[in-house]
């Protein structure tokens, strides 16, 4: 199947939402039946690879006929419901009691998970600035999950990273500006658990009642950029990457 082709068969499967459950159930049948002349017999891995997780799932209940697991599945998604997941060797995979014999890589989610996160509190603690958050991989549940924060210099390409301990159901940290140089430093999250790690730009997502308001203490300035993310601002002229350490982050 060429790349055209792969790009109609996710117009098909766009298909299987919303849509699709308002439909009669003759019509429903109908859509089935004629989706599964378009997919054939089975899909190249090729083109397995490049569909999502949910569409690959639709293609197998549509091909093998699984009309009530696949009405189940396209429901619980419209209403905002996510399957589990378990970590097993490094991959991840969601979990649907209901579809029962699906090929394991069918169900791999492993390059859609994400790093999830809110910011709950954002203070000056004395010369600190304290943060407490949630942190989690997507889907993944796990009792223990390890969260650093990472700083990054927007222009010179500098890192630096913080502990964080844990706090209530989520975590605390607190960011030493006297530990960074002058520039303008955007707040990250790593995010660990089985193995796994994922990262993100953190503060997009908040607590609604969190002020957005620049906070300013001793030159140093916390706000949140253009994209809604956190950053410092640390006073003075950023220094220049060395040629040597340019050379090693290549």
């Amino acid at each position: 199947m060429t790349q055209p082709e792969v790009s109609v068969l996710q117009d098909v499967l766009r298909l299987y939402d919303h849509r699709f459950l308002e439909l009669a159930d003759d019509q429903r049948r109908r859509l089935v039946i004629g989706t599964r002349h378009v997919l054939g017999e089975g899909l190249p891995d090729a083109v397995r690879d490049a569909l999502p997780a949910s569409y690959r799932l639709r293609a197998v209940g549509i091909q093998r006929g699984l009309h009530d697991e696949l009405e189940r599945l396209i429901r619980e998604e419209t209403e905002g419901l996510r399957a589990g997941a378990v970590v097993v060797g490094g991959r991840v995979y969601a979990m649907y009691p209901y579809l029962r014999g699906v090929p394991r890589h069918d169900a791999d989610i492993t390059d859609e998970v994400r790093a999830e996160h809110r910011l709950d509190a954002l203070t000056w603690a004395g010369d600190r600035v304290r943060l407490h958050g949630q942190a989690a991989i997507g889907q993944v549940e796990a009792r223990e999950v390890a969260v650093e924060v990472i700083l990054r210099e927007r222009t010179a390409a500098y890192e630096h990273r913080f502990g964080t301990s844990p706090h209530g159901s989520g975590f605390e940290a607190f960011i030493v500006p006297a530990e960074l140089s002058p520039g303008h430093w955007d707040v990250h999250l790593a995010v660990r658990t089985f193995g796994l790690t994922r990262e993100a730009a953190f503060g997009t997502v908040r607590d609604p009642r969190l002020k957005t308001d620049p906070r300013e203490r001793d030159g140093v300035t916390v706000y949140f950029g253009e994209s809604g993310s956190l950053a410092l601002e640390v006073p003075g002229t950023p220094r220049k990457p060395s040629r040597l350490r340019r050379l090693f982050r290549r």
